[in-house]
């Protein structure tokens, strides 16, 4: 006997797709990335945030951007412009460095002072000057070796004096600001 198949007349209660559950969703998810976006915003501004006041042109007290002549290249020792100066070369570890800037700048106020250079052998430029062995007497400047700190005294584009370490430096330079 066959067996009579049932059919399940069951109606399908779930077949409309409840609209208002994923509106809601649609908006909480709207809402959200929204509110991300603003507090981005916001943290933002604050970090970047700068002085709303006007800028004062006529502020004395503004820094002014200027030029530093008196740092130059080891390559360039030997040619300055002027006929008579002095050059210090020095390294950026030196203990007595700034007992030399000092020295050199009551010498500035001196009258009938020379100018002078400084020449920084720790910068990268300057790397091929530095040696285990000073040699300090050539005539060209690429030529030109530093072991040490050292104070030269050029005239005409030649080396006239040379005073190396510490206590050849600080006498000579005591000596100029008398």
């Amino acid at each position: 006997m066959k067996k009579a198949k049932k059919i399940n007349n069951k109606k399908n209660t779930n077949s409309f797709i409840s609209t208002d559950n994923e509106m809601s969703k649609l908006i909480i998810l709207i809402c959200v990335v929204a509110l991300v976006f603003a507090l981005f915003y916001v943290i933002t501004l604050l970090v970047t945030k700068k002085d709303d006041k006007p800028i004062d042109t006529n502020n004395s007290s503004s820094t002014e951007a200027t030029i530093q002549y008196e740092k130059i290249l080891a390559g360039n020792i030997l040619s300055q412009s002027d006929s008579e100066y002095y050059v210090l070369v020095y390294f950026d570890d030196d203990q007595f460095l700034n007992l030399y800037k000092s020295y050199l700048e009551v010498y500035k106020k001196v009258n009938d002072s020379l100018p002078y250079y400084f020449v920084n052998l720790s910068e990268v430029f300057n790397n091929s000057f530095v040696s285990d062995k000073s040699d300090l007497n050539v005539d060209d400047a690429k030529k030109l070796k530093f072991s040490q700190t050292a104070l030269l005294k050029v005239r005409n584009g030649q080396i006239a004096s040379t005073y190396e370490g510490n206590q050849q430096i600080t006498d000579k330079l005591g000596r100029m600001t008398k």
